[in-house]
């Protein structure tokens, strides 16, 4: 029985950091792209009226996104840093 439950708790500890994995890598990947990150919540103090600039939260990490509304394009997005307790991990800027 109790080899069970500790087989239990590592498959679902490995599986929340595999789900952890593939949210982190993918906001990591759009950030190196200079897009908006998918799985983040925005903090409503530090967002900005233009469509998205602001710090966002994730599970872990920040990511500091800056961007301008154009009349040809729409929201553009200047500048994205993601960073893990307080080291840039992925940045871009146009």
């Amino acid at each position: 029985m109790k080899r069970k439950i500790l087989t239990f708790t590592g498959c679902f500890l490995f599986s929340l950091a595999l789900i952890w994995g593939i949210l982190f890598t993918t906001d990591c990947i759009r950030c190196s792209h200079l897009k908006k990150p998918l799985f983040v919540i925005g903090i409503s103090d530090t967002l900005s009226d233009d469509g998205g600039s602001g710090t966002y939260h994730g599970l872990g990490y920040t990511v500091d996104v800056e961007g301008h509304l154009s009349a040809e394009y729409g929201y553009v997005v200047e500048s994205v840093e993601l960073s893990v307790l307080g080291k840039v991990i992925a940045a871009a800027i146009s």
